[in-house]
C-alpha cells in the first residue's frame, strides 16, 4: 500500500480551477490511496458546507469521499493516534524558531495533521501540500531561516534538536499533480501549446507556492 496525503491547500486549489474531476483519474492510474485527515476535512468540507459562497465546494468535496476517491486516515490509523502525533507535531513544528525569546507559530492543524499519518501509516506515501513554510521548514529549514529574519527584520534561534524530528517527509504540490495528469492526457480540454501554462498559471495565482522560472522548467520538460 502506498498514500497521496492531502493537505487542504491543494484541494481547495484545484476546486477553485474546476480540476477536482482530475483527481478521480489520477486515482485510477494510482497504485495506492488519495488520504485526507479529519482535520483536512473540517477544512474542505465541514466548514464551508456552512458558508453559502464554499458551499458547492463542500458539496464535490464531500462527492469525491463518498466515491471513495477519497478516504479518511481514520480508515488507515486510528483517529485518536493521530490526533496524539498532530499535538506532538504542532508543539515541535511551532518551537523550532524563537525570536526575542518568543516561539514562532509556523504550522496549523491540519497540516500538521498530515505529517501525523505520514509517520503513522507505516506505508511508502508522500504528502501534497502547497504551503512553502511546512515544506522549507523539512526540507531546507536554514533557507526557511534566513527568510524570515528577512521579513520579520530579527535574528531568529533555531532549535536543532526540534529540527532533526522533521526529516524524512516527501512533498508535492497540486502543481505536480496536473502536469502528470497533463503529460497523461487526463485534462479534460483540447491540448494546445498554451494550456499547460493555464493550469500552472491557475494554481500560482489560487495559492499555490512555486515561482514563474519553476513554471517555465516544467513547461519546458513538458516540450522534452
Amino acid at each position: 500500500m502506498k498514500y497521496l496525503i492531502f493537505d487542504a491547500g491543494p484541494l481547495i486549489s484545484l476546486a477553485m480551477n474546476g480540476l477536482l474531476d482530475v483527481l478521480e483519474k489520477l486515482k485510477k492510474e494510482f497504485n495506492g490511496e488519495f488520504i485526507i485527515t479529519t482535520q483536512v476535512k473540517k477544512e474542505v468540507v465541514d466548514r464551508p458546507a456552512r458558508i453559502k459562497q464554499y458551499a458547492l465546494e463542500s458539496f464535490r468535496m464531500k462527492d469525491l469521499l463518498d466515491k471513495g476517491v477519497l478516504k479518511l486516515a481514520s480508515k488507515f490509523v486510528a483517529n485518536n493516534q493521530i490526533e496524539k502525533e498532530t499535538m506532538r507535531i504542532l508543539k515541535i513544528t511551532n518551537s523550532v524558531f524563537q525570536t526575542r525569546g518568543e516561539n514562532i507559530e509556523l504550522v496549523q492543524e491540519a497540516e500538521a495533521s498530515c505529517l501525523a499519518f505520514s509517520n503513522l501509516c507505516n506505508a511508502e506515501n508522500v504528502i501534497v501540500i502547497d504551503e512553502r513554510t511546512t515544506r522549507m521548514l523539512t526540507e531546507s529549514p536554514q533557507n526557511l531561516q534566513k527568510l524570515m529574519e528577512g521579513k520579520l527584520h530579527t535574528k531568529i534561534k533555531p532549535n536543532k534538536k526540534n529540527l532533526e524530528q522533521l526529516k524524512n517527509f516527501k512533498f508535492i504540490r497540486s502543481t505536480e499533480l496536473v502536469y502528470i495528469a497533463y503529460k497523461k492526457n487526463l485534462i479534460p480540454l483540447k491540448d494546445g501549446k498554451e494550456l499547460l501554462d493555464a493550469l500552472l498559471y491557475g494554481l500560482k495565482y489560487k495559492g499555490t507556492a512555486i515561482s514563474s522560472g519553476e513554471i517555465e522548467v516544467m513547461k519546458s520538460l513538458a516540450k522534452g
